[in-house]
């Protein structure tokens, strides 16, 4: 091969390396590129990435705050009441979390007394109106405010505006919604419950005033009614002991029996006003069977003889010799079924049973009257009811003798019943559980010299009525008692500094100075004799009210000269003994 063959060859082999050198060279270079390029977006990418993070991160950040707060103010508000000062101070804590920059509260003034309209926090600016909107908040065209509002009864009575330094990221709204909307429910709630609680609050002093007021009302009326009372049965039976025509002992029965029935009258409509009330209340204590039976049937003797019906008492040796109950409360229901009895029976006879089975009192009154028709049994029992209400029935009376004789033996945790057929008489059955008690304890009670002597007793006798005054004299002078008298406590109180007397018959309702005050006074100052409450009042808290004071018995109006008598007997011999 010759020379110049040989270069061209060579020529040929350079060239074709230069070429692919600068093939290499291209490539290199766009795979730089290629690279430098991929190198950006991955730089791109993860700038974006940590921005992210960061926006995470800080919106974590900013709900952490709102979750601790809602906890902490969650707590605060079921412990107080929702107020000025406790309000701005969640105020302030929010404002304190970064982007917030001033917060307001406008609440409604029916809302809340102790709450101002509109409080504030943070940098204070200019709050523009938003447009009205149907959901539950309302951001602002830039996004920097937002508005939550509150709701009582599904109806807005307040807002909370939240102003942000700068408008929050699309990504933050949904948070910021649902968070601030738990703030907005919160405070709804916290009203709520402070406006139910103070209506609560209302309406329990409201009905503690009504029950006050209508304590204060039936008190009135019992002393304002059995006052006169105790003058019209007083004067009646000291006019018994006088000499009169058969004319005039007429027309004094009659007085006495009206005095009775209104007696009976004014006891039943008092009872019902106090079980109405929630007045009314048992008295326990210790008595004797046997002797409250002698006590019925004695009462009854007289009506069972004009009305010529037979009465017929059957009583079982079963009975305990000493029950423990409120006797008071039994004879009352005895009395009102055997009057009823006797006042429904035109002839024939009246059967009155007592005995003692599964330690309760069981007693039933029979009788051969007219009976109770079937479809009026049900309703017996119920207030203001009778077998006729038309304006012609034959029998008087104001319903109500049932009525309480079912609530009293309710209350004792008794039974009654009831078993009649029209024409052919009726049968009521009584169970009261009751307590056996000693014989002794019950002869203790009962026992008290009745021989003995009071008169020459020196009785200072506390009343301001006149009538009263009147009775009382005529009826100790009898026992040959010759009382001192003063109109008033403070009267009492001047007399007792220079005089001396055994008892004091203590009236509890008086001008001036009442019963309870001047009764107050002498045992402050010492005093020891007994006093004797003189009272209209039958309630629980009166009687309380007596004892109290310092008052050692009760003598209820109207009383009777046996009752008077019997009490001034009692604590003559306990002043003997002493």
């Amino acid at each position: 091969m010759d020379n110049d063959k040989m270069i061209e060859l060579l020529n040929r082999k350079i060239q074709r390396e230069k070429a692919s050198r600068k093939a290499a060279e291209g490539l290199l270079e766009q795979k730089s590129h290629e690279l430098f390029i991929a190198k950006q977006l991955v730089e791109e990418t993860l700038l974006i990435v940590q921005e992210k993070a960061e926006k995470d991160v800080a919106l974590l950040q900013f709900k952490g705050y709102l979750d601790a707060i809602l906890l902490d103010y969650n707590q605060a508000f079921l412990q107080e009441a929702p107020s000025s000062t406790l309000l701005q101070r969640l105020l302030d804590d929010l404002v304190s979390i970064e982007g917030i920059a001033s917060l307001r509260l406008t609440v409604a003034p029916t809302l809340s007394d102790n709450v101002q309209s509109v409080l504030n926090a943070g940098e204070v600016g200019e709050y523009h109106d938003l447009p009205h909107s149907t959901s539950e908040f309302n951001w602002s065209e830039d996004t920097v405010h937002i508005l939550v509002y509150l709701h009582q009864n599904d109806e807005r009575c307040g807002a909370l505006q939240f102003t942000f330094n700068t408008p929050p990221s699309k990504t933050w709204h949904q948070t910021i919604e649902k968070q601030f909307c738990l703030f907005s429910e919160m405070l709804s709630a916290a009203f709520v419950r402070q406006q139910l609680l103070e209506n609560t609050i209302k309406e329990k002093q409201r009905a503690e005033n009504s029950e006050q007021a209508t304590r204060d009302f039936v008190a009135m009326i019992n002393h304002e009614l059995r006052t006169p009372l105790n003058g019209l049965l007083g004067s009646a039976e000291l006019m018994e002991d006088t000499n009169i025509t058969q004319y005039q002992q007429t027309l004094l029965m009659t007085i006495h029996q009206a005095g009775e029935m209104l007696r009976v009258i004014i006891n039943d409509l008092l009872d019902f006003s106090k079980m109405n009330a929630g007045m009314f209340q048992l008295s326990i204590t210790q008595f004797s069977p046997q002797i409250l039976i002698q006590t019925i049937e004695q009462m009854f003797l007289h009506q069972i003889e004009e009305k010529r019906l037979e009465f017929v008492v059957d009583v079982e040796n079963t009975l305990p010799d000493g029950l423990s109950g409120d006797i008071d409360r039994i004879q009352q229901i005895l009395v009102n079924l055997i009057g009823n009895a006797i006042k429904f029976t035109k002839e024939g006879e009246i059967r009155f049973s007592a005995s003692w089975k599964d330690n309760a009192l069981c007693f039933t009154v029979s009788d051969s009257g007219c009976g109770i028709p079937l479809d009026k049994q049900s309703t017996l029992f119920d207030p203001f009811t009778q077998v006729d209400n038309s304006s012609q029935r034959q029998f008087e009376g104001t319903g109500l003798g049932l009525s309480i004789c079912k609530s009293l033996i309710d209350k004792m945790e008794g039974t009654l019943t009831l078993e009649s057929e029209l024409g052919k008489g009726s049968v009521f059955s009584v169970e009261i559980p009751l307590i056996p008690t000693y014989e002794t304890e019950v002869k203790e009670q009962e026992a008290f010299d009745i021989s003995h002597s009071i008169g020459g007793l020196s009785v200072l006798a506390v009343e301001d009525i006149k009538m009263n005054q009147v009775i009382l004299s005529m009826m100790l002078t009898k026992l040959d008692i010759h009382p001192y008298f003063a109109n008033d406590g403070q009267q009492a109180l001047a007399f007792l500094e220079n005089e001396v007397v055994d008892v004091i018959l203590m009236d509890c309702r008086m001008p001036v100075m009442d019963g309870f005050e001047t009764t107050r006074r002498l045992r402050e100052q010492g005093y020891t004799k007994p006093i004797i409450a003189l009272t209209a009042g039958t309630t629980s808290t009166e009687m309380a009210s007596c004892i109290e004071a310092g008052m050692d018995d009760i003598l209820h109006k109207p009383y009777k000269a046996k009752e008077l008598e019997k009490m001034l007997k009692v604590w003559s011999v306990r002043l003997v003994s002493s």
